[in-house]
């Protein structure tokens, strides 16, 4: 089935597919379909980018997290174990009971 001519302007010609008109009118839509999505790639690449870079910041923010939480641990164990030694204090009578298990809570949920 041969599809019939094509109408430009203001319909008054008709193009062929021999047409140089035509054939111009589909470079140029080639050339900016090739540049649309030359352009769509490089943007996904360049998200790409971003996700990986994001990606291993976030890696980097957990381990400190794990650090800070070790630190945080071991030094709690070193006042409560100096504050029992020196005054006979413990968590209960420092009033810190309550701060200590937020603080354990928060280590056990990473």
């Amino acid at each position: 089935m041969k599809m019939p001519p094509k109408k430009i302007g203001d319909g008054k010609r008709e193009l062929t597919k021999e047409d140089p008109l035509y054939k111009e009118k589909r470079n140029k839509n080639n050339e900016s379909v090739k540049k649309s999505r030359l352009k769509t790639k490089e943007k996904s690449e360049e998200t790409m980018k971003k996700v990986a870079l994001l990606k291993q910041e976030n890696e980097k923010l957990e381990e400190r997290i794990q650090l800070l939480s070790k630190e945080l641990t071991f030094l709690k164990d070193i006042f409560l174990a100096h504050a029992n030694r020196t005054h006979g204090l413990d968590a209960t009578h420092l009033g810190f009971t309550e701060i200590l298990q937020e603080a354990d809570e928060a280590v056990m949920e990473m």
